[in-house]
């Protein structure tokens, strides 16, 4: 068993992160040096000057160290942040790259370890976008009176009195539903963090929920809803649980009578039966008053739980002022043979009473345009009364292409969508047209209904890197108006191996494809490297010359500005962030965005004139941006001024013994201007070689840390920091109470039976959180390998606001002798989510004595007092347990 150090009363203001990635130990040779490391970052963020989150990206941070190191990562982070590299001997450059989405923070540990055990460790903290505090407006669980009656029914939403609703604007909150009933029964809430575990809103045949009258701040118009999801759905004996985003949505009022459309939501697997949905979204303008409306396309396998509403980032812009007259849109054909095909509609702006009549008209096309069908002479195929719906044509011949549109009929007329074509023949993939594909999207990711091929010209430059990580710019070959581009996105491709002027060929499968406008832009996800084929190589690429006014209408094409001008120099961008520039054209203002990732931009200077710039356009806040896609784009600018673009490494740590450390320049336009440093003194100096500086640290004699900064400027330019720090003795190492029992707990050692996630910290202080804010938690440690009688001491603590009781098994021989169980006491740190930060004290040390063990005895710590099999319902048994002592 390995030797690990424990420090017993460290405990204070400790962050504690429970995850359940782990990466197991290497011996190191032996160590003939004194051990260092550091981080040239301490913080990576993704974010535009708002704080909203950026659309992806890719970043990097340097380790430097004279011993093996590991990173650890908590498993649900790694859904969103991926690096270059998680383990290594040395120092080494780490790359971090991170898609578009809502704003996120992770932390991530490097720690640095010998065959002894951890040495150091330093935290890097990832951001996506600023973190809003969320205030509460209102929360629904649901109660727990959701069972049936005496007449064997279950109460409908009109006779339910057990609601449970809670935050600032919850007190005017009324419900009115149709067809949705309070269920207590079949699978129960649970996976997600806050699931209340009881009773459950049921959506019946064309059911409706709403939820009336909620308070809003005139402030409160950036927004987060969440509610957990389930779809449960009998085939014959067969169960589908894999809920169904498109069936269920739900839609925004101020008033109750206009409704918005549908609002896009993201829906992740909380387990086996439930989702956990998210929708950050920002209200058009403020109101004092919000209703909220659900609804499922599919009867009777549709529940939600804990719906939620609290401020956030904000996100889709939402218009609540909906046109009155109802609005039709043909979806497209689906299923089709040689002699059928699936077709259908929605419509929206209308309540689902006030219909007469839908359906779909459909008839014979071969030649001519669409707009001169005579619709007199087609056949009209109705379908239940519904918002959404489809029908089945079964009577189409081989090889024949026909038009349809469907149709809603209301008491003031009937509404027509849009003509859309198909050509009834056996599957296959379908060409489709770029501006065609655009035309298909919305603002919520939807999987393309069956295989299509697109063909486009590269019209973003990979080698310029001025775009999010992963995103390839296309557009329809020779094309000249708007609508005829959009963006490739996927952050697991090198997009640098494919060139400006490339015609490719793109197949998106079925299913697994994805199209969305995702902040006004058109992007299509979902495909793999394999799916694109280049066809040709150097065709033409010919910016169209648009006026700012125009920008945002030619969204992911390549554009000119004549004339554009700045009344600033400067430099495009500075190493390791984004830049966004102000230019004028024709009297009206626009930016100029520079990516963070885009390395050619950094350190290039930029003078205030007036000359044409180029680049493709992106959408910022619904306006319409230039993102030039490599320095000839900006060559009406460019400018001689001399600039350190940045300096590697960008932070230096020396330890307590000093040493030299050297920073490696990298300069653009230095001519004859010299470099001069300046900053430091006493025991650290500094000296230039050429594009060089070479940094000495004399041995720090005291217990405190030397902490300066150096300056390096150059002539004519600007000038950089760079923090230099040389350790006290004391921060050295420390190895006092070394112990050798912590293995069989870790959590990769035993079994986590439910709600239980472990996570070995900084020291090697290994923690448990066990439960959830409605069930308990079980845990089985590995075999202990020691026999005879022992203690077993930990620190432990309860959720805020929560008590909580722990209880602990000896099996496989062995026992605990007196009580095994402990009650720890609530803490303020244990809320919400992770990382958590928690003072224990003595108060919240615990001791049992066990006895009898043998080599095979294993301990199962559980908040259930009869050890179950699976998790009970309990709202008092959720506890963090760190520090495990056998001994």
């Amino acid at each position: 068993m390995r030797n690990l150090h424990f420090l017993k009363l460290i405990y204070g203001l400790m962050l504690v992160m429970i995850s359940t990635a782990f990466v197991s130990c290497v011996d190191d040779n032996e160590d003939t040096e004194a051990p260092f490391l550091k981080v040239s970052l301490t913080t990576l963020s993704f974010e535009e000057s708002n704080g909203q989150p950026s659309e992806g990206g890719q970043d990097a941070f340097e380790i430097s160290t004279n011993r093996k190191w590991r990173i650890a990562i908590a498993e649900e982070d790694k859904n969103w942040v991926t690096l270059s590299q998680y383990e290594g001997e040395g120092s080494a450059r780490i790359q971090v790259s991170v898609p578009g989405g809502e704003a996120r923070e992770a932390i991530i540990a490097v720690e640095m370890f010998n065959k002894v055990g951890p040495l150091m460790s330093e935290n890097v903290t990832i951001k996506r976008g600023q973190i809003v505090p969320a205030t509460l407006i209102y929360k629904e669980t649901f109660g727990t009176k959701g069972d049936k009656d005496a007449n064997n029914r279950y109460p409908f939403v009109d006779q339910y009195d057990g609601w449970e609703k809670s935050g600032e604007g919850s007190a005017t909150v009324t419900y009115k539903g149709k067809g949705a009933s309070l269920r207590k029964s079949g699978k129960l809430s649970e996976g997600y963090e806050g699931a209340s575990g009881s009773t459950k809103l049921f959506f019946g045949a064309n059911a409706e929920f709403e939820v009336q009258k909620i308070t809003l701040k005139e402030s409160q118009t950036n927004l987060r809803l969440t509610f957990g999801g389930n779809y449960s759905k009998n085939n014959n004996g067969t169960y589908d649980n894999e809920f169904k985003p498109e069936k269920f949505h739900f839609y925004l009022s101020a008033d109750g009578e206009k409704w918005s459309a549908a609002v896009p939501y993201e829906a992740k697997k909380a387990n086996d039966f439930w989702v956990f949905a998210t929708a950050n979204f920002t209200l058009g303008k403020a109101v004092e008053t919000l209703y909220i409306k659900f609804a499922a396309d599919e009867a009777s396998v549709f529940s939600i739980d804990d719906v939620t509403l609290v401020t956030g980032n904000g996100g889709t812009v939402i218009n609540m002022e909906a046109a009155e007259e109802p609005a039709t849109t043909t979806t497209d054909a689906t299923s089709i043979t040689e002699t059928s095909a699936t077709l259908g509609g929605t419509v929206s702006n209308v309540d689902e009473s006030k219909l007469t009549e839908v359906g779909v008209e459909y008839i014979a096309f071969s030649t001519g345009t669409v707009t001169g069908i005579d619709w007199t002479k087609a056949k009209k195929v109705t379908a239940p009364k519904a918002t959404a719906w489809t029908v089945t044509i079964k009577d189409l011949s081989k090889d024949t292409q026909y038009a349809y549109r469907a149709f809603a009929t209301t008491a003031s007329g009937t509404f027509y969508g849009e003509t859309k074509t198909f050509v009834a023949t056996a599957a296959s993939v379908t060409p489709i047209a770029i501006a065609d594909l655009v035309k298909k999207m919305t603002e919520t990711a939807t999987a393309v209904d069956k295989d299509y091929t697109i063909e486009g010209i590269i019209c973003g430059d990979p080698a310029g890197k001025n775009y999010a990580y992963g995103t390839l710019y296309v557009m329809t070959k020779g094309a000249t108006s708007a609508g005829n581009a959009l963006s490739l996105y996927n952050n697991k491709i090198d997009i640098t191996k494919f060139a400006m002027g490339q015609e490719i060929k793109v197949t998106l499968k079925s299913g697994t494809a994805k199209i969305q406008k995702r902040f006004d832009t058109p992007q299509v996800e979902g495909f793999t490297e394999d799916d694109i084929q280049i066809v040709s190589a150097n065709n033409p690429v010919d910016p169209v010359k648009v006026t700012v006014d125009q920008l945002a209408s030619f969204v992911c094409m390549p554009v000119t500005i004549a004339d554009a001008s700045t009344d600033q120099s400067g430099t495009w961008k500075d190493a390791g962030s984004w830049k966004s520039h102000t230019f004028k054209a024709g009297g009206q203002s626009f930016a100029v965005y520079i990516n963070k990732q885009a390395v050619p931009f950094e350190g290039q200077s930029y003078s205030a004139t007036t000359g044409d710039i180029t680049g493709i356009v992106s959408i910022f806040k619904g306006a319409g941006q230039i993102a030039p896609r490599n320095l000839d784009d900006v060559k009406a600018f460019a400018s001689a001024k001399p600039v350190i673009v940045s300096a590697t490494p960008s932070s230096i740590q020396f330890p307590s013994t000093g040493g030299n450390e050297t920073i490696t320049l990298k300069i653009t336009n230095q001519g004859s201007n010299e470099l001069s440093q300046e900053g430091l003194s006493g025991i650290l100096s500094a000296r230039i070689e050429g594009e060089r500086v070479i940094v000495t640290a004399k041995a720090n004699e005291s217990n405190e840390d030397v902490t300066q900064s150096l300056t390096i400027r150059i002539a004519n330019g600007n000038s950089i920091i760079v923090p230099v720090k040389v350790s006290g003795k004391k921060a050295d190492g420390d190895t006092k109470g070394e112990f050798g029992s912590m293995t069989p707990f870790l959590f990769e050692n035993g079994v986590a039976h439910y709600n239980a996630w472990g996570e070995k910290l900084n020291t090697d202080i290994y923690c448990l959180k066990l439960g959830t804010s409605s069930k308990t938690g079980s845990f089985t440690t590995g075999a202990l390998g020691v026999t005879g009688d022992k203690k077993l001491s930990f620190y432990a603590v309860a959720w805020k606001g929560k008590s909580a009781k722990v209880y602990i098994r000896v099996n496989n021989a062995g026992s605990v002798e007196g009580g095994n169980m402990v009650s720890p006491a609530s803490n303020e740190g244990a809320t919400k989510s992770q990382p958590y930060t928690i003072t224990f004290t003595d108060a919240d040390y615990y001791t049992l004595n066990l006895k009898g063990l043998t080599e095979a005895s294993t301990i199962t710590i559980s908040t259930d007092q009869n050890f179950s099999s699976s998790a009970v319902n309990n709202n008092n048994a959720r506890t963090i347990m760190c520090g495990f002592q056998l001994y």
